[in-house]
């Protein structure tokens, strides 16, 4: 018998179809799409498998580095909380895991520095170790208090914020007010030896205390957040871009920490820009891809349809909102998404939002594609054609100079263009970037000769 879909069960629907929130180890809503056949990975064997074997494979005091990446919405957060978990759980090595992320410190749509990327992990470090002590993390002394002071004795005016104001609230100051941030950064860079060289000494410092205070051997250390570093405005881009290239290029080697396992999120386009990583980092990045629902023919793969129908079918009553037939209202959105696991639950809410009635209907599924559609076509610029057209027709990283190489990381982070492996890394246009007027006519038109 059909169920009613009542008001109560759209507000759990809708909820339970947030694309922004990620999952705790254990969560009833997580697919382990990483099990059976692969649908995102060569041989079944997933980023967070190779994160794992990196650290559990290396010696406890250690100081190994690795960087991890993907599109948004992809599961990156969710999947660094499943390795957590599984290191904490190492039987053979006492390991305690640090999460660390860093959009609760930084701007993410600003220049970042390396000074910024130091300031935090000193702070949050040194709060871990005092916790793990059974210290409160909010009463002086601690990091805070010698960053003030370091500060201070480059000539900084401080006097206005007081030491009882001045533990989390000044941390936030460098994110929340661009003025206050900007001066600081001027007098870190002016004394960036001593102050790096401080910095380094509270996460030595903190990394000995938390070995000592969780009788753990080893020590990991996940930042988490660095991937969103973006700007806003096309004007920004060059600066930004600088920036983050700056910290994970030319500064690689501040990010390896005394003693113990790091592993940072990056953002994905910047793969296209820099050098070979593999000889910054211990290995070569992670990068977590979309699910394959079809090959590059464009032939379904059934394995991938099952798992992202499998995601809808634990977030709400498929049969009530999809009815008999899903082949004909959700199997067109999981088409629509590209396996993108954001845009298919952005799909699946908008419709709950639209729909006059359920089950719902192949013209309200038809319309709710159409209008995400558009919001993509707003971003396809006509420089950018001849190369859209040519990922559509190589599946390949386009062909050219560096500058045009990183010109396609850009596209990556529009989510214009879509990034699988299974077998070799290949990319694809967006399902719904083809339905672009211009684009779909420039693939209309013959190849060049």
């Amino acid at each position: 018998m059909d169920r009613t879909v009542t008001i109560s069960d759209l507000q759990a629907f809708i909820e339970q179809c947030d694309p922004q929130r990620p999952l705790e180890p254990g969560d009833p809503l997580y697919v382990p799409l990483d099990e059976g056949q692969p649908v995102r990975g060569s041989d079944g064997r997933s980023c967070i498998d190779e994160l794992a074997r990196s650290v559990l494979l290396r010696g406890p005091m250690t100081a190994t580095c690795q960087l991890f990446t993907g599109f948004f919405g992809t599961g990156k957060t969710t999947e660094l909380r499943r390795l957590a978990a599984r290191l904490t759980d190492d039987k053979l090595t006492p390991t305690h895991v640090v999460l660390i992320d860093f959009e609760d410190y930084l701007d993410i749509f600003t220049p970042i520095s390396i000074t910024d990327v130091l300031r935090v992990l000193a702070y949050a470090l040194d709060r871990e170790a005092t916790v793990a002590e059974g210290g409160d993390p909010k009463q002086p002394p601690g990091y805070v208090r010698r960053l003030y002071d370091f500060l201070t004795r480059t000539g900084v005016e401080l006097k206005e914020i007081g030491f009882e104001q001045y533990g989390a609230s000044f941390m936030l100051e460098f994110r929340n007010n661009p003025t206050f941030h900007e001066k600081m950064e001027a007098a870190l860079a002016r004394g960036f030896q001593a102050f790096a060289g401080e910095a380094r000494d509270v996460i030595s410092e903190a990394i000995v205390r938390l070995r000592r205070a969780t009788h753990a051997a080893r020590i990991v250390v996940i930042g988490d957040g660095l991937e969103k570093l973006q700007p806003l405005r096309a004007e920004d881009r060059p600066r930004v871009e600088e920036s983050v290239e700056s910290v994970f290029v030319q500064n690689a080697s501040w990010l390896r920490l005394p003693s113990c396992h790091a592993i940072y999120t990056f953002p994905l386009w910047l793969r296209f820009r820099a050098a070979p990583f593999g000889t910054l980092y211990d290995r070569d990045p992670q990068v977590l891809p979309m699910v394959k629902i079809a090959d590059p023919a464009g032939h379904e793969y059934a394995p991938g349809v099952e798992k992202l129908t499998d995601i809808i079918r634990r977030r709400l009553d498929l049969r009530a909102v999809f009815g008999d037939a899903p082949q004909r209202t959700l199997t067109p959105l999981i088409a629509a998404s590209g396996g993108y696991p954001r845009d298919l639950l952005r799909l699946v809410r908008e419709l709950l939002y639209t729909a006059n009635a359920f089950p719902v209907t192949p013209k309200d599924v038809e319309l709710v594609i159409r209008r995400i559609a558009e919001a993509y076509a707003l971003v396809v610029r006509d420089p950018d054609l001849d190369m859209l057209v040519e990922v559509a027709r190589t599946h390949a990283v386009p062909r050219g100079d560096a500058a045009r190489v990183a010109r396609f990381g850009q596209l990556l982070a529009q989510w214009l263009v879509l990034a699988y492996r299974n077998g070799d890394e290949w990319y694809d246009l967006h399902p719904l970037v083809r339905r672009a007027p211009v684009v779909k006519q420039r693939l209309e038109e013959p190849p060049a000769p």
